[in-house]
């Protein structure tokens, strides 16, 4: 894998599933003011959004907040997975592929597929779209590039293999990041802190001190080998909240998820074959 320094793209944009996400890369955030884009309002089974912490912190870094913002909430965003509804993310898709091309946006970032929550996994599947469809529209080739949310902070797995960049933080940075984290869990709640405390349990704290952020490759996509052989997280989550009459319905990647990634797959083959001038795109 080839690793390299940040430096600081002219033209950069974060598309985030959920607010809060930015915290996993403040550094990068801090140093490249991207435009942020956020699919949902992160308000959760609260129903408490949380899209104004994220506001603040994004003020105080000096990123901009993009015309996607907390537009949907997380149960509107899980209704259209279970009926797959499809439209409203090939909707959500032109609009970030279109931002990419009027923005000449250089560094896309997102979060990653890692099977830990639906809507983190769709967001990368959604950018990633969105990303190849900008690249067919424009005289540049915008990069894109995934962060781990949920797991060790410098990794995803096999399947990544590619470029990777590197964003280490001098000691007031990192402090300044934790204590960022820690405050903004303290706000948005219990199960945020606990999250945030048994990942910092698990990883060490000093593990997120080094933000790493990952090349995706082009071609055809191994979304599965990221769960190392397991069932993702929120399908085991979701059977058990089922199994106690909390949930109706268990939200599942090869189900729900992955046959929203190849209609967005076959949206961007449309997209490739109108820039075309109609004529298929052959591979």
């Amino acid at each position: 894998m080839m690793r390299k320094e940040h430096e600081p793209a002219a033209r950069a944009l974060l598309v985030i599933g959920h607010p809060g996400h930015e915290l996993r890369i403040l550094g990068w955030v801090a140093r490249t003011k991207p435009l942020v884009c956020v699919l949902t309002d992160g308000s959760g089974s609260d129903e408490i959004p949380r899209t104004e912490q994220t506001r603040a912190v994004l003020a105080e870094t000096g990123a901009r907040i993009g015309p996607v913002f907390g537009d949907m909430t997380d149960r509107q965003i899980y209704q259209h997975m279970l009926s797959q509804d499809g439209a409203p993310f090939e909707a959500l898709c032109e609009r970030l592929a279109q931002l990419i091309v009027e923005q000449r946006v250089e560094i896309v970032v997102s979060d990653a597929v890692e099977g830990y929550n639906p809507t983190h996994d769709l967001c990368e599947v959604l950018t990633r779209a969105a990303v190849e469809i900008a690249n067919t529209r424009q005289m540049h080739q915008t990069q894109h590039y995934i962060i781990p949310l949920m797991g060790d902070p410098s990794s995803l797995g096999d399947d990544m293999d590619g470029e990777q960049i590197q964003i280490v933080l001098e000691a007031d940075q990192f402090k300044h990041k934790m204590d960022a984290i820690r405050a903004y869990a303290t706000k948005a709640g219990a199960v945020l802190q606990q999250e945030v405390e048994d990942t910092f349990r698990t990883y060490g704290e000093a593990a997120f001190s080094c933000e790493h952020l990952f090349a995706t490759a082009a071609g055809e996509p191994h979304w599965e080998r990221r769960f190392g052989g397991k069932q993702p997280h929120y399908e085991v989550y979701g059977e058990k909240q089922v199994a106690a009459g909390r949930y109706q319905f268990v939200i599942r990647f090869r189900q729900h998820v992955l046959p929203l990634a190849n209609g967005l797959r076959k949206h961007h083959a449309k997209a490739m074959a109108d820039a075309n001038g109609g004529e298929p795109c052959v591979s």
